[in-house]
């Protein structure tokens, strides 16, 4: 098989996944330039080969594809267009491939707002740490069909691509995927908290549900519910809450389950657990059930 031919990549955003995909890209060859808001993320990017930046517009400089995998709207606006943002620096014709959670509409506002020439995609994944680092995610990517083959080369890198259509539509799937298991999880801290009311074993529930169309995530919740210790985060907590805000903001009914989830991972956040596990959600329930 040949090699991939390399490019020059710009990569925006160091965050638990954003790291992992970086690294991927390095380890693959390919000359990868990387900037974070906060620059000791960067080191082992570093040791591996990446080169590092001072801004996001240094960053982008001379890139043939700039990716960006940021937390929210807000830090994706503040990396693309406020100072030395890396908006100012594309080249006509650069492809920028928005891998954030941010929505259809927050993506079409993007390119609004880009430089004329810029080949906007938007390609949120499915998956986390694990996906991340063998290159196993699932990249739903919305754009032209010729703005998604110029930038196959290097996504592939990272894992499988699938065009699902025009520009927003990867963002759209992406919170039809999130809302669906966020809200789930949610539901399964219900229902071992009202089994806990009818002093039901929390084995013999988790046995029962994993026997139902839930039974994936029961097997990946179960170690993470039952364990005396909080499990490492893989997704947060806090970006799940924002997720599911932004489902209701692009359509999801604000009266259906989905809200009802948000009810509760919005307390949760609260209460100081936006950065553990999107899974302490079920504990967080139980506990409010058990007051």
């Amino acid at each position: 098989m040949p090699k991939t031919k390399r490019k020059t990549v710009a990569f925006l955003g160091l965050g638990r996944m954003g790291v992992r995909m970086a690294r991927r890209l390095v380890d693959a060859g390919h000359r990868v330039t990387v900037w974070n808001r906060t620059p000791d993320r960067a080191a082992p990017l570093l040791e591996a080969g990446a080169a590092s930046a001072r801004t996001p517009a240094e960053a982008v400089s001379g890139a043939e594809v700039v990716i960006t995998m940021l937390s929210d709207r807000e830090a994706v606006e503040n990396v693309l267009f406020g100072p030395d943002g890396a908006a100012s620096n594309l080249s006509p014709g650069t492809p920028l491939v928005e891998m954030s959670t941010i929505g259809p509409e927050g993506v079409r506002e993007l390119r609004d707002r880009l430089p004329e020439g810029t080949r906007l995609l938007d390609g949120p994944v499915l998956g986390s740490l694990p996906q991340a680092e063998q290159g196993a995610l699932r990249i739903f990517l919305g754009g032209s069909a010729e703005d998604v083959s110029g930038c196959e080369p290097v996504l592939e890198e990272l894992g499988t691509v699938v065009h699902v259509g025009p520009l927003g539509s990867g963002a759209a799937l992406k919170l039809s995927v999130n809302l669906t298991f966020v809200t789930a999880t949610a539901a399964v801290g219900e229902a071992l908290a009202l089994s806990d009311r009818h002093g039901l074993d929390s084995g013999t529930v988790l046995d029962a549900l994993s026997l139902t169309p839930l039974g994936a995530l029961i097997d990946r919740l179960r170690d993470r519910v039952t364990s005396p210790q909080p499990p490492p985060t893989g997704f947060s907590l806090g970006l799940a809450d924002k997720d599911l805000a932004l489902a209701v903001a692009e359509g999801a009914r604000d009266d259906g389950a989905v809200a009802g989830a948000l009810t509760l991972l919005t307390s949760a956040r609260k209460a100081g657990l936006g950065d553990q596990d999107l899974s302490t959600i079920v504990r967080h329930v139980r506990s409010g059930a058990q007051q």
